[in-house]
C-alpha cells in the first residue's frame, strides 16, 4: 500500500513539473519578438507622379469633374494595391456652395488582421485663393499640389510599397473630402470629412491603435516641427516618430522644436474618434504657413520630390517597425 501511495505521489510531481515546463516553454514562445521587418526605399519619382496625375484633373473642389475623376483614380488605385475600398457619402455646405455630394475614401490593406494603424490625408483642394497677391485670382480655386495632392501621394506611395513588399500589420489609409474648404466664421467649417468620418468610427470597439496625417508635405526647403494639439493628445507617438526621423537622418526635416496648435483633421480623429493621432504638416519656424498656402503658387513647382520623399519615408518606416514591435 505504501508502494503504491508513493508511486502515485512520485507520477502526480512529474506530472505537475511537466505541466509547470509547458507553461515555460509556452510564454517563451508567445514572449518572442516578430523577425525584423525591412523597410523598402521610397521611390521620389513615383510619390511625384502621383502629384502630378492629380493636377492633370484639374482643380478637385467637391462638386466638379476633376473632383469626380480625382475620386474614381483613388479608389482604382487603391484596389489595384489590394485594398478594400468603402465610399462613405455626405453632403456638404461650404462658402458659397450648398448641399455637395462629398466623399471619403476608406481604403483597408490587410483588414483581416487586428493590430492596425491609420494613415490619413484630404484629397480635396480650395474653392478660393485668398491669400493670392493678385487681387483678381483671389476667388478662382488652386491647384493644390502640396495643399491636398502631396497628403494624397505620400498614402499611394506607401500602399504601393506594401503591395511590393507585404507586412504584417492592418493600415487604414483615410482620404479625407472637404477638409480645406473652411472660412473665418466657425472651425467647423474646416475638415467637415474627418469629422464625418470620426463620428462613424467613434463607438467602434475595434480601432486602429494611431493615426499618421499626412499634409502639406514636399514644398521646397519644408520642414515640419512638433505641432501642438498632436503633442498633446499622441505625445508618445510624436516623440517616437521625430526620434525615429532622426535615426534615419531626416532631422534636417523633422525638426524637434513645438509649433502652436493647427485645426487640421487629426483633431477630430483625436477628441471624436479617440484615436491618437498625429499632424505632419508643414510650417515656417513661426508657425505660420509659407507663402504658396491658399495661393495660385501652390503648383506643381511648389513640389521637392526629395523633400516629399523624406517624409513618405519617414512613415513607412513607422508602419513597418510597427508591424515587427520595434516602433
Amino acid at each position: 500500500m505504501k508502494i503504491r501511495y508513493l508511486i502515485i505521489i512520485v507520477f502526480l510531481f512529474t506530472g505537475f513539473l511537466a505541466c509547470k515546463q509547458d507553461t515555460k516553454d509556452k510564454s517563451e514562445v508567445s514572449s518572442k519578438t516578430k523577425a525584423k521587418a525591412t523597410v523598402p526605399a521610397v521611390n521620389a519619382d513615383s510619390a511625384y507622379s502621383f502629384i502630378e496625375k492629380q493636377l492633370s484633373f484639374g482643380v478637385r473642389v467637391p462638386g466638379t469633374d476633376g473632383h469626380l475623376k480625382t475620386r474614381d483614380w483613388i479608389i482604382s488605385k487603391m484596389k489595384f494595391y489590394g485594398a478594400s475600398v468603402e465610399i462613405q457619402e455626405f453632403k456638404s455646405s461650404f462658402l458659397t456652395k450648398k448641399d455637395v455630394p462629398s466623399y471619403n475614401i476608406i481604403a483597408k490593406i490587410n483588414p483581416e488582421i487586428q493590430e492596425r494603424i491609420a494613415l490619413f490625408a484630404h484629397w480635396d483642394t480650395r474653392l478660393i485663393a485668398e491669400k493670392d497677391a493678385d487681387q483678381s485670382k483671389k476667388d478662382k480655386p488652386i491647384a493644390g499640389a502640396v495643399d491636398g495632392a502631396s497628403g494624397v501621394a505620400g498614402l499611394l506611395e506607401i500602399a504601393r510599397l506594401v503591395k511590393d513588399h507585404p507586412i504584417d500589420l492592418g493600415i487604414d489609409f483615410v482620404f479625407f473630402d472637404v477638409e480645406d474648404q473652411g472660412d473665418d466664421t466657425s472651425n467647423l467649417s474646416w475638415c467637415q470629412g474627418s469629422q464625418f468620418w470620426s463620428k462613424s468610427v467613434a463607438n467602434q470597439e475595434s480601432k486602429p491603435q494611431f493615426g499618421i496625417l499626412l499634409d502639406l508635405i514636399g514644398a521646397k526647403n519644408a520642414t515640419y516641427s512638433k505641432e501642438e494639439y498632436s503633442a498633446k493628445m499622441a505625445g508618445s507617438i510624436q516623440k517616437k516618430v521625430w526620434e525615429l526621423a532622426a535615426v534615419m537622418g531626416k532631422g534636417n526635416v523633422f525638426i524637434n522644436a513645438p509649433i502652436g496648435a493647427i485645426t487640421d483633421d487629426h483633431y477630430y480623429v483625436n477628441t471624436i474618434a479617440n484615436i491618437p493621432c498625429i499632424d505632419i504638416i508643414e510650417t515656417k519656424p513661426s508657425g505660420y504657413f509659407s507663402d504658396y498656402h491658399h495661393t495660385h503658387n501652390d503648383n506643381i513647382t511648389a513640389i521637392d520630390k526629395n523633400n516629399l520623399a523624406a517624409v513618405i519615408q519617414v512613415v513607412t518606416a513607422v508602419a513597418y517597425k510597427t508591424s515587427d514591435g520595434s516602433f
